[in-house]
């Protein structure tokens, strides 16, 4: 194998964890890590001293670039914009990764957009991959100095919201478990005691509608705010779609680093919900209904 080829193999998974925490779109990842190998293979790279380090620099570069190009149709976006999710295990072989990314959870994406693109940039390089100032000054052609600025301003921007990186996996999915029963069967006393009261409901349909026995479901517009509100929501829809769903099936599988429910429809996924938890209630619900954001979840038939 090329030594420039093994090189890039080495940091490709890296690379790939930068780019989808960046952009939040998988084949919008996986395309800059193409180009980013392609003009790589191209280069004369044994004159590059810090090779892991140009490599970042290039695939950083190539999404802020790329987040700048895509604003404009962020703003022309149908409703809410969520991050497509990246499922990090299946319950089958022939669809379990090979390879497994660095994730952020989709809470933490979505609070992630109140930063520009290279305060993400900064953000996601020192907080989430541990580089340090000297590191972050060559790949971003700043002073260190300069470099704790942008960084103090991406946190000051995000607040307290930053404690969303502390997870209990267990105990998530377990609350998790209980909001799916609750919700499917219309429990209105226990998703009482599941939300907190300034809770918040997100979901992402790209404008798609589904038709259920006769009713037009489509994903809201807008956020949902406040306890009372989310359960008017959740008692009028969840029920009609896991009872008027054809071939309805859910399971719980790891997206994002954390448990999320993932219904089907047949061998096609449907939606995806994911919970943030504040204690032990729900703070925030994040619903993916976009087909295109799911096209990558597929459930095999009971005798494969």
């Amino acid at each position: 194998m090329d030594y420039r080829a093994a090189t890039f193999l080495e940091y490709k998974n890296l690379l790939f964890s930068i780019a989808y925490n960046m952009l939040g779109n998988v084949d919008a990842a996986e395309d800059l890590v193409q180009d980013t190998f392609l003009k790589w293979m191209e280069m004369p790279v044994e004159d590059v001293r810090h090779r892991k380090a140009y490599l970042v620099k290039m695939i950083t570069n190539k999404s802020i670039n790329y987040l700048h190009s895509a604003r404009l149709k962020r703003e022309e976006y149908i409703g809410i914009w969520l991050p497509e999710p990246l499922q990090q295990y299946a319950t089958h072989p022939a669809y379990r990764q090979v390879e497994m990314y660095h994730a952020l959870s989709i809470g933490m994406m979505v609070l992630l957009e109140k930063l520009t693109p290279q305060e993400r940039a900064i953000f996601l390089l020192k907080e989430v991959f541990a580089y340090d100032y000297y590191e972050l000054a060559e790949i971003f052609d700043r002073s260190e100095d300069n470099c704790r600025q942008i960084l103090k301003r991406a946190k000051d921007n995000l607040g307290k919201e930053t404690r969303r990186f502390e997870v209990d996996i267990k105990a998530h999915e377990k609350i998790l478990q209980n909001f799916l029963l609750a919700a499917s069967e219309g429990r209105v006393d226990e998703l009482v005691q599941l939300l907190k009261e300034d809770i918040t409901l997100f979901a992402d349909g790209g404008g798609t509608v589904t038709a259920l026995n006769r009713k037009r479901l489509t994903a809201p517009l807008n956020p949902i705010y406040g306890k009372e509100n989310v359960i008017r929501l959740l008692k009028g829809v969840v029920p009609v779609y896991y009872r008027d769903m054809p071939e309805i099936s859910r399971e719980i599988t790891l997206a994002n680093g954390l448990p999320s429910i993932i219904s089907y429809s047949g061998t096609s996924a449907v939606s995806i919900v994911s919970i943030e938890l504040e204690g032990e209630q729900i703070k925030n619900i994040y619903i993916q209904t976009n087909p295109e954001k799911l096209k990558r979840f597929k459930r095999l038939s009971q005798d494969e």
